[in-house]
């Protein structure tokens, strides 16, 4: 009977067996747990760090970025400050040429007003001149009548 016990497992034996499986099961799940909570970990650790790095590149992208717009800008707003300038000083020379062409309008005005005014002072002097030369003439051709009337008369 021996045999027979030996080779059919005890009922202690088998609840031996049962037992032992189930520790071996639960510490195989509980190792199989650990790894994975460790592999998450892992990943997770790996994923910040990652994330970080990226984040970090994006900001020194960023930031560089940034300081290429604000030098773009500068030079914008150098280059227009320089263009206004620039058309500032046009201007000007605008307004002094109008002024100098001002200035040379009033000059030949008064210019040719006090012209005028000698022309039309000369123009009376010299009709003053021609009524006395005429009046002159008058009367010496009245005096030249009378002389010839009186010569020619007295030959006759």
């Amino acid at each position: 009977m021996s045999r027979k016990n030996d080779a059919k497992p005890s009922l202690s034996q088998s609840s031996d067996d049962t037992g032992f499986m189930a520790a071996m099961a639960q510490q195989v799940q509980s190792t199989w747990q650990k790894k994975k909570k460790e592999n998450e970990e892992k990943f997770l650790q790996t994923a910040k760090k990652e994330l970080e790095k990226c984040g970090a590149s994006r900001a020194e992208e960023f930031t560089e970025v940034l300081e290429e717009m604000q030098a773009i800008y500068e030079q914008f707003a150098m280059d227009y400050a320089k263009a206004e300038d620039s058309i500032r000083a046009k201007w000007q020379q605008l307004l002094d040429v109008q002024e100098k062409c001002l200035q040379y309008s009033k000059n030949k005005h008064t210019m040719v007003v006090e012209a005028d005014k000698a022309r039309e002072k000369g123009q009376v002097k010299g009709m003053a001149i021609s009524k006395k030369a005429v009046e002159g003439d008058v009367r010496s051709l009245c005096v030249c009548w009378v002389v010839d009337c009186f010569l020619v008369g007295s030959s006759d």
